[in-house]
This record gives structure tokens, sequence and C-alpha cells, in this order.
């Protein structure tokens, strides 16, 4: 059993318990437990799922189903049975990304579906265990739509039970925030971009940042685009999903004359033309 706040080392946070705290979310939405997933989360933890839409904030609207934490419980979880295949697991610093593959099953229609998507976990110390203070969900909306579509009847209804669910919990104002969110985004454009810049590098790439874009290191350290195109030698890109205004995704590198794997996101501006913010993750 995995309990909500995990017990790390003494004088530093080991990799396995930075790891099953992540791995501790789903498991415990999977078995349906509501307080025990709850107690995994910081005071002042933050959800967005998927990346684009209204963020969830502990301590926000409280009420009859729980702050804005509990009501997406509530809203994504209580009526979906969870288990997660995973791809690629990254222990970087205090982050965990996690590419996986989400086997989601409605519970009120029996509809499965598979939906690959990258998690990005920040994880901060809480009396003598670790607690989740961020999770960001990338995965695509329009994927997931045309799934569900193809399914006929079983998943028109499906569809209103999620509708129903997200009214319940949230209202009709944020659901129509919902629905428009999730349909912006950068899209196959900026896969395409991502693309571009990792066939570019050790060539060029300048072009694919905006100015003054920022990148972003394991560690805290941070370079100028200039700076991690002039490092970085080699780049190739896969599992590649645009999720809002990010593009995300697992990556072979050559920084500073090590290959390494590697997770990212790649925050875009505000046109979805180039990147502003590019944040690596991979194990120091």
């Amino acid at each position: 059993m995995v309990e909500p706040s995990l017990r790390a080392s003494s004088t530093s946070q080991s990799r396995e318990a930075l790891l099953q705290t992540a791995k501790a979310s789903p498991e415990i939405a999977g078995q349906h437990d509501k307080e025990r997933w709850l107690a995994l989360y910081a005071d002042d933890a933050v959800l967005q799922d998927p990346v684009g839409t209204p963020v969830s904030h502990r301590g926000r609207r409280p009420g009859r189903l729980g702050d804005e934490v509990g009501r997406f419980y509530e809203a994504f979880i209580a009526q979906s049975g969870i288990e997660m295949v995973t791809r690629k697991d990254i222990v970087s610093g205090m982050h965990v990304f996690r590419a996986v593959d989400i086997h989601t099953t409605n519970l009120k229609t029996g509809l499965k579906m598979k939906v690959p998507a990258n998690l990005l976990y920040e994880i901060v110390s809480r009396g003598d265990g670790l607690a989740i203070r961020s999770m960001h969900a990338h995965w695509e909306v329009n994927l997931m739509s045309r799934m569900l579509m193809g399914e006929g009847l079983r998943g028109a209804r499906t569809i209103a039970v999620m509708n129903w669910s997200m009214l319940r919990a949230f209202g009709v104002k944020w659901l129509m925030h919902y629905f428009k969110a999730a349909q912006r985004g950068v899209g196959r454009k900026g896969r395409e971009l991502i693309e571009r810049l990792a066939s570019e590098v050790g060539r060029d790439g300048h072009d694919c940042f905006t100015p003054g874009a920022t990148v972003e290191l394991p560690g805290g350290a941070t370079a100028s685009v200039s700076e991690f195109l002039e490092g970085c030698t080699a780049m190739a890109v896969r599992d590649l999903l645009a999720s809002g205004h990010t593009v995300s995704g697992l990556a072979s590198i050559e920084w500073g004359a090590r290959a390494r794997d590697a997770g990212f996101v790649a925050v875009f501006d505000g046109s979805g033309e180039r990147v502003e913010r590019l944040r690596w993750f991979w194990e120091t």
C-alpha cells in the first residue's frame, strides 16, 4: 500500500522516493480513495489536466465536493477506472517527468480508451516525507475527442457522462471555459516546429525561438538560446504531444559532450509560432 506521505532519506530525497510519490497519484486514484489521494498534494498544490485548460488550486472554492482539487477528483477520477503503463520515467531534481499511456474505463458506460500523456510533477518536502506541489498533464484533447466520436452511441453517451461530471463539480462558467481552452493550442504546427529544431541543432535553430527566450536545465541552471545551441551537438525527439501552448516529449540529446535521455516541455509564445521557454528534465 502506498502511503500519502512517503518517507525520504534523512540527507536527500532519493530517486525512488520521488518517483514513488509521483506514481502514488494515479495508483490511489485508481483505487478511488479520495481522501488518500488528496493527502498526496501539498497545501498550495495546483493541477492542470490537460495543460491549456483551467488550473485547479488547492484551497480555492471550498464546498460540498471539496476545494478545486477535490472538485477535480469528482469531475475526472470518480467515474473512471485508471491504469497507467509507463514508457519512460525521469527523475530530475525535484521534478518527475513520466511518459505514459493512460488506460481509462468510464465506469458508467464501460468505454475503454488509451491516451498517450506526458506528466510533469513537482515534488516538495513535507515534514518527514514528500508531497506533490504541481501536476501538469500533457495530452491531446482532439485525439481523445476523435476516439470518443468514433465509438458511436456509446461514445456519445460517454461524452455526456463526462460533461455532466464536470458540470456538477465546477459549474457552467468553468465548463464553457474548459471547452474553449481545450480547442486552442499549437497543435500539429507546434510539433513540426520542435521536429525542425531537432533537425537543425548543430547548425542553427535560432529562428525557432522568440527573442529573449530561456532554456531551463536540470538543477535550476538557465541558458540563453545561443548558449544552449552551442552546447547541444545532437538532438532527436519522439512521442511529441501538443497540449495548449506547449509541446512536450522525449529526446535523446548530446549536451556538454554527454549523451542523455531526457524529457522536455517547450512553451510557445502567444502567437504559437515560436518557443519562449524550453524546459529540460534528465537524470543528474
